[in-house]
């Protein structure tokens, strides 16, 4: 329970320093509505075989910080070394642990860990492991959040894509985001995750 508060915490002090160093809209901005939602609940996109849950968008607050939730399965890939050119992100491991590249570095994060990565920094994520994890992503600026429903919708249109051209959708969707995905830096421990069972 202690680690749940002190990552409430640290979820309630990102959005209000994001807020409080946001710009001044003009006398044209739109209105901002407070919105409060629960952890497992709320719009979900089913992403790669796992829901993300959106919580917060970049058009909920003057910050353009988005907030999402993911359950990332056991033994699976969340995301391939990237490079995002125009966004921040921080994660945040709820339960389980999550391994982390950043840049050429291996990171093991356990429950608790709070990982902030700034744009340029190469990264990527998965679990090796035999138990779900659970995380919250912070993005900013939170335009970015589109990518999951976007990945989804070019699935769906591709009817039975194979898992390579599902990659192939979802380097093609980075790509329009600015965001640059290389497999070449994939560590051993994820890509024995991408090998077919025996």
């Amino acid at each position: 329970m202690r680690k749940f508060v002190q990552v409430t915490l640290v979820s309630s002090l990102f959005m209000f320093l994001s807020a409080a160093l946001a710009h001044e809209h003009g006398a044209k901005s739109p209105q901002y509505t407070p919105k409060f939602s629960q952890l497992g609940e709320g719009r979900s996109v089913d992403y790669n075989g796992r829901p993300i849950y959106h919580h917060v968008s970049n058009d909920d607050l003057p910050s353009n910080v988005a907030l999402f939730e993911e359950v990332l399965p056991a033994k699976s890939l969340g995301a391939p070394p990237h490079t995002h050119e125009n966004e921040d992100e921080i994660f945040v491991v709820l339960d389980g642990t999550v391994h982390f590249l950043n840049g050429k570095q291996e990171v093991v994060a356990k429950s608790g860990t709070v990982a902030s990565l700034p744009r340029m920094n190469q990264h990527g994520f998965w679990n090796p492991y035999d138990e779900p994890a659970h995380l919250l992503v912070f993005v900013a600026p939170g335009h970015f959040s589109m990518f999951f429903e976007a990945v989804q919708n070019a699935v769906m249109d591709a009817n039975g894509a194979t898992p390579e051209e599902v990659g192939g959708i979802i380097a093609q969707e980075a790509e329009k985001l600015g965001v640059k995905i290389d497999m070449s830096q994939l560590p051993a421990s994820a890509l024995s995750l991408l090998q077919p069972n025996p």
